[in-house]
């Protein structure tokens, strides 16, 4: 079971970059209104939209047909396919992925001059105007702490405000603190606003995408997601700042043990025939190295972690330079016990073991830090919170 490695769960490329990746408007259709342009053909399922927001259905679409009502109602991109559908959305949603342009290649319904996507294949235009934003700091004192996971049975937070002028970060925070002076306000579903003094312990870090449904009330901002929440705290003006954390970025020998309720993983030893070449660890200027037991000459190098994916590790001599952010975090137990959690971008919270679901892995467990929804090589239903412990000598 190699929950650390190079063989772990592979990169999926955030989806916000294509944004700023458009290629030159197509010939058919000659003429877009406006700075719309093509975007590129994408792939689409039907359980997870590469474009979720709002859709139309017309046995005479067209490409400016699905512009104009995309446009319409503020988003900046649309997407027409199998040739009558159109979809639209401010971002373009995991875990959709660029396709063969020549893969969208079914006309449109409406005009068969012009080519409508196909099955499973989306061809995306794009306004040309700036994606939305979870806004990091909405109002004085209030700020943003991450994407929860949030369900009707336990809430993140449990108390509803309804917010008749609309919910964005500005108007949700400004409506918690003025019903009961509370300290954290959440937003989901893009128009949700949720209060409460403190987030339930239960609720899962996740990627900062799994909170991007654009606000129905402004779509310039993200609110959120179904069972997503956005959230925010607030620190009175003048309070003393948190004490620091202590986090050393250089530490040798090591193991590391994934603290699940009721169990102790070992990571990298999962399993009583795997990952034994890997037994232990260290971190030199903020940078992970695993130490190999059958070549102990052999340099393994982290690139770092990313949203949703394992961390990785590269064979490179003289290792990569610092600044990745791996650090061991010195904390206190209940009992006032000192010990040492695996960090990442100053994130102790946001680590989880999911299902590597790839044809290879055979039902293989792997270290993810802040999940995502829809991930192509696990589901997240599969995905348990952890915090992992380094273990020193």
């Amino acid at each position: 079971m190699m929950l650390i490695s190079h063989e772990t769960i592979g990169a999926h490329t955030p989806s916000l970059i294509f944004r700023d990746k458009l290629v030159p408007r197509q010939s058919n259709p000659t003429s877009l209104p406006g700075n719309w342009s093509l975007a590129g053909c994408f792939t689409d399922v039907s359980t997870a939209r590469t474009l979720a927001a709002t859709a139309t259905v017309s046995a005479n679409m067209t490409v400016e047909t699905c512009i104009s009502f995309c446009n319409a109602g503020g988003f900046i991109f649309a997407g027409v396919e199998f040739g009558q559908e159109c979809y639209c959305d401010s971002t373009i949603q995991i875990p959709g992925a660029r396709a063969p342009q020549t893969d969208c290649n079914e006309p449109c319904a409406g005009n068969p001059s012009e080519f409508c996507g196909a099955s499973g294949r989306l061809t995306i235009f794009a306004s040309g105007a700036p994606s939305p934003r979870l806004v990091p700091a909405p109002t004085t004192g209030w700020t943003y702490q991450g994407c929860l996971t949030d369900n009707t049975a336990n809430r993140t937070l449990p108390v509803p405000i309804n917010v008749p002028i609309g919910v964005t970060a500005e108007t949700c925070t400004a409506a918690c603190q003025s019903a009961a002076a509370y300290t954290h306000a959440g937003l989901e579903n893009g128009h949700e606003c949720w209060c409460g003094n403190v987030t339930n312990p239960i609720a899962q870090h996740v990627s900062d995408d799994d909170c991007r449904a654009v606000c129905s009330a402004d779509h310039t901002e993200y609110c959120g997601n179904a069972n997503r929440v956005a959230v925010y705290a607030f620190t009175p003006e003048g309070s003393p700042p948190p004490p620091p954390q202590t986090c050393a970025g250089d530490i040798n020998n090591f193991t590391l043990l994934a603290l699940v309720p009721n169990t102790w993983w070992t990571i990298l030893s999962a399993c009583a025939t795997c990952c034994s070449d890997w037994p232990s660890f260290s971190l030199q200027n903020s940078v992970f190295l695993p130490r190999s037991a059958s070549n102990p000459v052999q340099s393994m190098t982290s690139i770092g972690a990313a949203d949703g994916e394992s961390p990785a590790f590269v064979a490179s001599s003289p290792p990569f330079p610092g600044a990745q952010a791996y650090c061991a975090a010195e904390t206190t137990t209940a009992d006032n016990t000192a010990e040492l959690l695996l960090s990442f971008g100053g994130k102790t919270d946001s680590w989880s073991l999911c299902t590597n679901t790839t044809d290879n892995a055979n039902g293989r467990v792997d270290l993810v830090f802040s999940p995502v929804t829809n991930h192509p090589h696990y589901a997240f239903s599969s995905c348990n919170a952890v915090t992992i412990k380094l273990i020193e000598g």
